[in-house]
């Protein structure tokens, strides 16, 4: 697949199990650099370490519905769903946000999602992602906070109805 957007050549492509070092580093570089005004430093910490886990990342690339974006050799983004309906990540390289990349690969998930015949998208979104999502046609469900690696995190449930 490609769709050409603000000067990019954007592909997207199943996940490898070789991408993980470079989806962990740019997960972490991202959540550090873009999330930053809506969570404290220790939440990025908690959230995105430092410390690279690529056994995790392996996992989730293998073991989830796992899409990511290229442009120019690079990967620049990744999102995947879980399950049929549970869009677990969705985080695009921090210097090419509002680049249409995110939404490139969330028709991807959508698409997947209705071809696996999920009636529904559900997430949990961060503040930073939450306006992202309602644009892309999510309600909220509800707010919450969520402890994770020692931090409580607010965030949000959020959903859209695929009929």
């Amino acid at each position: 697949m490609r769709a050409r957007d603000n000067r990019l050549v954007i592909e997207l492509r199943r996940g490898r199990a070789d991408d993980a070092l470079t989806i962990a580093r740019l997960f972490r570089d991202t959540v550090h650099a873009v999330n930053r005004h809506d969570y404290s430093a220790a939440h990025l910490d908690a959230w995105a370490p430092y410390q690279v886990d690529l056994e995790h990342w392996r996992g989730v690339i293998d073991g989830s519905y796992f899409m990511v974006a290229v442009t120019g050799g690079m990967v620049v983004g990744f999102a995947n769903l879980d399950g049929d309906d549970y869009v677990d990540q969705l985080f695009v390289h921090k210097d090419l946000l509002r680049k249409r990349i995110a939404t490139k690969l969330m028709e991807e998930i959508e698409r997947e999602a209705k071809r696996r015949g999920a009636a529904r998208l559900w997430t949990q979104s961060s503040i930073t992602a939450r306006k992202f999502f309602e644009r892309q046609g999510f309600a909220t469900l509800q707010a919450q906070r969520i402890t994770y690696n020692g931090q409580i995190f607010d965030n949000f449930s959020m959903e859209k109805r695929l009929r």
